[in-house]
């Protein structure tokens, strides 16, 4: 049974793999989220839908695929988060592993929270806007 289902997911996964790529390369030359995965993994929606939703229960169902290829798919961007969130006071620190963990998860509950940003958990690109924001405003204040 199991070895079944795993035969039927191969296809699955292996597209995965090939469109991240295209998924993060979109994502560097500033193509937001949303409209990347959108873009290049096609007949993964549906898939990526239930992954950010299982992930993040409070998301808005139109970010979730978004939400799931982004932390599945971009180290780099996980790990600029986690800096970014350790440099603001992530408490406590997380480990900038490339992980979209649950200590990761939660820091970014946590700011969205204290900056009045829609909570979900996922750091997408109005998070990561704000996170900006706030090191700029922090790197500002300690001029």
């Amino acid at each position: 049974m199991e070895m079944t289902l795993l035969i039927k997911l191969l296809p699955i996964v292996f597209r995965a793999i090939n469109v991240a790529p295209q998924i993060q390369e979109a994502m560097r030359i500033g193509t937001p989220i949303v409209k990347a995965v959108e873009e290049n993994a096609g007949d993964l929606l549906p898939l990526l839908k239930e992954i950010g939703k299982q992930k993040f229960p409070e998301i808005d169902e139109k970010f979730a695929p978004a939400a799931a290829a982004s932390t599945m798919f971009d180290p780099i961007r996980i790990k600029w988060l986690q800096t970014a969130l350790n440099v603001l006071g992530a408490t406590p620190p997380l480990d900038v592993d490339g992980e979209y963990g649950p200590m990761t998860k939660d820091s970014v509950l946590q700011f969205q929270k204290a900056h009045e940003l829609v909570a979900d958990g996922w750091a997408g690109d109005t998070t990561h806007a704000a996170l900006q924001l706030a090191l700029s405003k922090r790197s500002t204040a300690s001029a």
